[in-house]
C-alpha cells in the first residue's frame, strides 16, 4: 500500500503503481492528474498518441507518463516510462479519486419492499426504493435512492442500480451490471395502429399491446437516461458485456449481441438485430427490421436503413461503406466547385457579349436598315 501525503503521491509511488521506470526526480510530490495542456507543476499527465508529442514541449506538468521508446527533448520533465501510458494513467486517476461512501448493507426503513419479494440478506437498499410483488433481488445487489423495481422483475447478484432507475414488471438485469441514474428498462414499446374505419368517435390511434419483457444480460454497463423498451412479445435483449452510453434508445424486440457498444444518442428501431462486438457511434440511427453483422462499425451520425455485412464500416445517410461515401462526398464537392466555376465563366461571357453588342450597335452607320 502506498504512503500518502494528504492525498498526494510521490513520483516513485506512482511509478510502482504503473510499473514504470523514472527519469528525473522520483521524490517529486504529485497532487493529482491532468491533461497535458492544463497540467501544473505538481500534476501528472500522460502521452498516449505520438501526434500529440509536440505538447510535451509546452506542458506545465511536473511528470508525464510516456511510452518506453518515446523521444523527449526536455530535460526538466520527470518521465515515467511504461508499456501503455493511457491504460496505466487510468490507475493513477483512480489512485487520486475521492472516496465515495458505499451504500450500507441492509434495507432502509424508508424503502418499501413487498412481502412477496425475494430479497437476499446482503443487499443494500436505500431510502425511497420500491420493490414490487414477487420481484427478486439477488445477493450483493445495490439499489440506490429512488429505484423502482416492478412486479416479478429481477436484479442479479452484485448489480448496482443508481438513483431513480426503473425496472418495469418482468424486466430482468443480470449479474455484475451497473445501470446509471434515470434509466428505464422495460417501458412499453411504441406501437399504435389507426382506428377501424367507420368508428369516427374512437381515438385515431389504438395502442398495440406490449406483452413481452426486457432483458439485460450479465456484465453490462448502461448510462444515464437510457430507455430499453419491452418486447411486443418475447424479449428485447441486451447481450452480455454490452456498454450503452447516456441517452441511448433501444426499441421493442431489438436484439443486441454481446460486447457491443452503443454511444450517446444512438437509436435502434423495433425488431432490428445488432451482432456481437459492434460499435455504433454517437447520433447514429438504425431503422427497424434490419440486421447489423458482427464486428461492424457504424460511424457517428450515420443512418442505417438496410442490412450491414459483418465487419463493415458504415458512414453517412443513407449509410454506406465508409470509403465509398467519402469518395462520393469528395466527388460531390469537386463537382460543386466545377459548377461554381462554370457559372462564373458563363456570367463573365454574358457580360462580354453584352459589351460587344453595345459596341456593335454604337458602330453601326446612321440610317442602316432604312430605305
Amino acid at each position: 500500500m502506498m504512503n500518502t501525503i494528504g492525498g498526494q503521491r510521490t513520483v516513485a509511488e506512482l511509478a510502482e503503481l504503473c510499473e514504470a521506470t523514472v527519469e528525473g526526480n522520483a521524490d517529486l510530490v504529485i497532487t493529482g492528474p491532468a491533461g497535458l495542456a492544463d497540467a501544473g507543476a505538481t500534476e501528472v499527465s500522460f502521452l498516449a498518441q505520438p501526434k500529440y508529442a509536440s505538447q510535451l514541449e509546452t506542458t506545465g506538468a511536473g511528470a508525464v507518463l510516456v511510452a518506453k521508446d518515446q523521444a523527449v527533448e526536455r530535460t526538466d520533465l520527470v518521465l515515467l516510462r511504461c508499456d501503455n501510458p493511457e491504460a496505466w494513467f487510468t490507475q493513477i486517476i483512480l489512485a487520486f479519486a475521492p472516496e465515495v461512501p458505499a451504500q450500507a448493507v441492509g434495507v432502509s426503513p424508508l424503502a418499501h419492499v413487498d412481502p412477496s419479494a425475494q430479497v437476499a440478506a446482503d443487499v443494500a437498499i436505500a431510502a425511497h426504493v420500491s420493490v414490487g410483488p414477487a420481484a427478486v433481488i439477488e445477493a450483493g445487489a445495490v439499489l440506490h435512492a429512488g429505484v423502482a423495481i416492478g412486479a416479478h422483475a429481477k436484479v442479479g447478484p452484485n448489480t448496482i442500480l443508481h438513483p431513480n432507475v426503473v425496472l418495469y414488471p418482468y424486466a430482468e438485469v443480470g449479474a455484475r451490471c451497473v445501470i446509471h441514474a434515470g434509466t428505464v428498462v422495460g417501458s412499453d414499446g411504441f406501437g399504435f395502429h389507426p382506428r377501424p374505419e367507420g368508428v369516427p368517435k374512437d381515438p385515431l390511434w389504438h395502442k398495440t399491446p406490449q406483452a413481452g419483457n426486457a432483458v439485460v444480460e450479465d456484465d453490462c454497463e448502461i448510462g444515464s437516461g437510457v430507455t430499453i423498451d419491452c418486447a411486443r412479445f418475447g424479449s428485447t435483449r441486451i447481450g452480455r458485456g454490452c456498454k450503452l452510453d447516456n441517452q441511448v434508445h433501444v426499441a421493442h424486440n431489438v436484439q443486441v449481441g454481446q460486447d457491443t457498444l452503443l454511444l450517446a444518442h444512438v437509436g435502434v428501431a423495433g425488431s432490428s438485430t445488432v451482432g456481437k462486438n459492434v460499435i455504433i457511434a454517437g447520433q447514429a440511427g438504425v431503422t427497424g427490421h434490419v440486421h447489423i453483422g458482427d464486428g461492424a462499425v457504424i460511424l457517428g451520425g450515420a443512418g442505417v436503413i438496410a442490412d450491414v455485412e459483418p465487419g463493415a464500416e458504415m458512414f453517412g445517410y443513407p449509410a454506406g461503406p465508409r470509403r465509398e461515401k467519402l469518395r462520393s462526398i469528395v466527388s460531390a464537392e469537386k463537382a460543386g466547385k466545377e459548377v461554381r466555376v462554370l457559372k462564373k465563366e458563363i456570367k463573365e461571357l454574358r457580360a462580354q457579349l453584352a459589351e460587344l453588342a453595345t459596341a456593335l450597335g454604337q458602330a453601326s452607320p446612321k440610317g442602316e436598315g432604312q430605305g
